[in-house]
């Protein structure tokens, strides 16, 4: 009976992460597919890759995971300096963020975006991207604190 139990509350607790998963990455595929109609319609990119469905999603998820790892590697070497040199001006305030900002767009335009040869967006446009979505991530998680409780 113990068995049952736990092998009933593991299968609940496994359904509700693949159905939030599955959630996510709906949205997730929604909200780029809309922003990539977007841009087309705004002449302001041009997707070329049209190959089968499953080749189109490995070939631009690809790009998205790309970028948010580049993303991810610059936040955390950022706050690797920032607990290295807390005394410093650069590492603080907006100064801080413009740093972040920046180093994240250059990083992911000329080490990511490149070697894409079927998307064709500028470089102002990746920039107006990147600054709103770090614009998203500084209002809805700011500063949050450690939950690992690890120093």
């Amino acid at each position: 009976m113990k068995y049952i139990k736990y092998l009933f509350s593991t299968l609940i607790m496994l359904s509700i992460f693949v159905i939030s998963g599955g959630i996510f990455l709906a949205f997730l595929g929604l909200g780029m597919y809309g922003l990539s109609r977007i841009l087309i319609y705004l002449h302001l990119a041009e997707f070329t890759y049209n190959k089968s469905f499953y080749d189109n999603s490995f070939y631009y998820g690809s790009y998205i995971v790309l970028g948010y790892f580049t993303l991810f590697v610059v936040e955390q070497l950022m706050d690797y300096f920032r607990k290295k040199a807390p005394d410093s001006e650069y590492l603080r305030g907006s100064t801080f963020h413009l740093i972040s900002f920046s180093l994240t767009t250059i990083m992911f335009y000329f080490v990511i975006h490149v070697h894409y040869q079927y998307i064709h967006i500028d470089f102002w446009v990746v920039l107006v991207i990147i600054g709103f979505l770090y614009i998203c991530k500084e209002i809805f998680y700011p500063d949050s604190e450690n939950l690992n409780r690890r120093k």
